[in-house]
């Protein structure tokens, strides 16, 4: 199912730009980020003897951040419109300006 047509234009470019492969390998290294922000709120939380010196709540943020970035890669892979809820993540326009995307009009910030 092909929904470009509705997501922002930031998450259209990276979709254009990158091959389904090159997302996976996207997908794969925030699933890794999850998981190691896991491990770390778990140790947070004070479930384990081996404690950190990061906060509950920092911890509780990155784990929040994590799922928001494996989500919107999960969006832009699939196009999957249960994940279409993230089409406003300002992680979007970061990414696509990193591979190269030009705001349309001249202005460049």
């Amino acid at each position: 199912m092909e929904l470009i047509s509705e997501m922002n234009k930031y998450a259209a470019y990276i979709r254009c730009v990158l091959s389904s492969q090159e997302l996976a390998e996207q997908l794969a290294e925030e699933c890794n980020e999850l998981a190691q922000a896991s491990l770390k709120m778990i140790r947070a939380s004070g479930m384990s003897a081996n404690i950190t010196p990061i906060s509950r709540r920092d911890a509780y943020d990155n784990f929040i951040e994590e799922q928001n970035d494996v989500v919107s890669v999960l969006w832009v892979l699939t196009c999957d419109e249960r994940y279409a809820y993230i089409d406003d993540y300002p992680k979007y326009e970061r990414w696509a300006k990193r591979l190269g995307y030009k705001e349309s009009g001249g202005t460049e910030e």
